[in-house]
């Protein structure tokens, strides 16, 4: 934004000193040629008047102090255009006949330019007649290359120009410290709202910046702490739901448990055994719920090592993994993986993902961890009979299970992997294992 309003406003004053300076060079060429021939004009009818003052042996002199003050040659030629006088010093003796010389001695103000052939140049001449007793007694002309005209002109235009590039200057700075003005406090705001995501209690300045950047501010302070609000009630919630559900059926789990025990027949003891594994059911149900709460949350947030996580959870699950002969292969990089993710957030989503690939695997499971570009990946693969591929999405929505999915599950499982992963800024999706079965990949934002 800063480069675009500075970019703005420099090429708008640009535009209008240019509109303005364009016609100016116009008028001021026009003046200063106007100027100057008028100038040269009045000098040679000043020349003429102290000419005609002075008798004819002092003219010399008198042309040379003319021409040192005007820095044009001047000559004075006679009746029979004769060169009298020159303040060039050039041979007097010889004829000077020239058209503005005769409009002189006709009594004429001969004023134009010229191409000189003698000189190579054109020449800008005032011609006056020099009248003695009110007669014409000789004509005195000023000459000046048109050059030193144009030289004139040139050295206003380009001082013209150098003011333009002034004032295009001045307004780039000046937008600058304009840009820099809104921008700064802009850009804080702007680094407030992108870290709310890991620190809801980040807040804004309020009395940085023009009254509009301050009132977005007070907008994000504002959606921030109802936020935190929200969250905190959630958390609280999830905690209250955690200690008053698990208690109860901690204490149910026991009694049936007695019951199976003391149970005086063996159908009492199989209904028994049939209630623990329902209680298990429910209780694990609720333990996804309660991590899809803290998930949605977005809490905890710190550095986990992901080849850490999948040496420990692969580790607990080798008995079981060893009882249902599913052999578990690991592929892990040799550098460590630090990523971003809750403190038990990568534990839980690995047990989801080990447990659903341990449910349909008929022999192997393979956990491999990558690193891709800014991110890490985990893909758990099994070579059991993998879902079809219209169900890849609908396996992540809550409560989904897959056509030919395992009794027993929730449909919890999958979704907490994909919204736990997103919290983190992460993601997660299904496609086809090279063994043959279902592959579920999860991605996670790398630590620098």
């Amino acid at each position: 934004m800063t480069r675009r309003l500075i970019a703005a406003m420099t090429a708008l004053v640009a535009i209008v000193a240019l509109a303005l300076a364009i016609p100016l060079s116009i008028i001021v060429n026009t003046d200063e040629r106007d100027a100057f021939v008028a100038q040269l004009e009045i000098d040679t009818l000043t020349t003429a008047s102290l000419l005609s003052s002075r008798p004819s042996n002092q003219w010399q002199s008198q042309v040379e102090v003319v021409a040192a003050r005007t820095g044009a040659r001047v000559v004075v030629v006679d009746l029979e255009r004769q060169l009298i006088a020159d303040s060039d010093r050039t041979d007097t003796d010889r004829m000077f006949d020239r058209v503005e010389i005769d409009q002189a001695l006709r009594g004429l103000l001969a004023s134009n330019a010229r191409f000189s052939q003698t000189l190579d140049l054109t020449l800008r001449y005032v011609a006056a007649p020099v009248v003695q007793d009110e007669k014409v007694v000789a004509a005195v002309r000023l000459s000046i290359p048109d050059s030193e005209v144009v030289e004139l002109v040139n050295q206003t235009r380009w001082s013209l120009a150098g003011f333009v590039g002034a004032v295009v200057v001045s307004a780039a700075l000046l937008a600058w410290i304009l840009a820099y003005s809104i921008a700064t406090p802009l850009r804080r705001v702007a680094e407030v709202a992108d870290d709310l995501a890991d620190n809801l209690d980040h807040r804004a300045r309020e009395d940085d910046g023009p009254i509009e950047v301050r009132s977005v501010a007070r907008a994000l302070n504002r959606t921030a702490a109802r936020l935190s609000t929200l969250i905190r009630r959630q958390e609280r919630v999830a905690e209250d739901a955690s200690h008053h559900l698990r208690t109860p059926l901690t204490g149910v789990r026991l009694r049936v448990e007695a019951i199976e025990d003391l149970a005086p027949t063996p159908q009492l003891r199989a209904e028994a055994s049939a209630a623990i594994v329902e209680i298990d059911r429910l209780t694990r149900r609720i333990e996804q719920i309660l991590a899809l709460a803290r998930s949605d949350a977005g809490s905890d947030l710190g550095r986990v090592d992901l080849c850490e996580v999948v040496r420990q959870r692969v580790a607990a699950l080798q008995p079981q993994a060893q009882e249902a002969h599913v052999r578990i292969e690991v592929n892990l990089p040799s550098d460590t993986v630090l990523v971003l993710a809750g403190e038990s957030a990568a534990a839980r989503v690995l047990d989801e993902l080990l447990g659903n690939a341990m449910a349909y695997a008929a022999s192997v499971m393979v956990v491999t961890v990558t690193v891709d570009g800014e991110f890490a990946q985990i893909t758990v693969a099994d070579d059991g009979p993998g879902i079809s591929a219209d169900e890849f999405e609908s396996i992540f929505e809550r409560f989904a299970r897959g056509v030919d999915a395992a009794a027993g599950g929730s449909g919890l499982g999958l979704a907490l992997v994909r919204e736990t992963a997103r919290s983190v800024g992460g993601d997660a999706w299904a496609q086809q294992g090279d063994l043959g079965g279902l592959a579920v990949t999860t991605r996670w934002p790398l630590l620098p």
